[in-house]
């Protein structure tokens, strides 16, 4: 997602994520999304089921709030792009694990229906990913359109919300989704170690761990295409 332009003020502390674009994650893209591509079924999960992270800046700013098993919430889970490959004909779909490192293949937008015509907002780009859509956080990765790989992470972005500038124009992108468990994994370098279940966010949040929410659809999914917007 291409961030608009901001007025001079407090910056927020930049997203960092497993799964950010360091050696090692990218050799696991690099090596894992043509065997992606060559799959019969992409998507792993029938019941829509993710799994996300919640990054530490945001919790501790109190921008993101400290989700509850149980609860429902309303969010639009974006990827934060690590890797991109250009993708042919084949399959379209995502895979992720419980640390919510994904793999998809789909087609990239550029907008949506419902975005502002005056362009205040910018463009936003949002993979679709045979009818799975998720905005799209570029990082250092160039934006790209068209069919394409993408190896990256889901997390939740408040920048993302309902009634902010990006929230609306990727309204299509969110949904209720229930919380299903909390997780947490040590920061090994850029390697988490296996996740572990956990009852509550840490207050403050650690700063050396993956925090992850598993987050499952409250209603099925129309899993129809999205067009382009002239």
């Amino acid at each position: 997602m291409r961030r608009p332009a901001r007025r001079p003020g407090p910056r927020r502390r930049p997203v960092r994520v497993a799964g950010s674009p360091e050696r090692d994650d990218r050799r696991r893209w690099e090596t894992g999304l043509p065997a992606a591509r060559e799959a019969t079924r992409l998507t792993d999960r029938p019941d829509g089921e993710l799994a996300v992270q919640l990054p530490p800046p945001f919790l501790e700013s109190g921008s993101l709030p400290r989700l509850v098993v149980g609860e429902e919430i309303e969010v639009a889970p974006a990827i934060f792009v690590a890797a991109v490959t250009p993708s042919g004909a084949g399959p379209v779909g995502w895979v992720v694990d419980d640390l919510g490192i994904v793999d998809a293949v789909g087609t990239v937008l550029t907008s949506l229906p419902g975005g502002t015509d005056d362009g205040a907002t910018g463009p936003v780009s949002v993979l679709d990913a045979g009818g799975r859509l998720f905005p799209l956080y570029w990082s250092t990765t160039p934006p790209l359109e068209g069919r394409t790989g993408i190896g990256g992470a889901l997390y939740l972005d408040p920048d993302l919300a309902a009634g902010t500038e990006h929230g609306e124009v990727v309204a299509l992108c969110r949904e209720r989704y229930r919380v299903t468990a909390l997780f947490r994994a040590s920061r090994g370098g850029w390697a988490p170690g296996p996740p572990v279940e956990i009852y509550e966010v840490p207050d403050p949040p650690p700063a050396d761990a993956v925090l992850v929410a598993r987050l499952l659809p409250v209603r099925p999914r129309d899993t129809g295409t999205f067009p382009l917007v002239d």
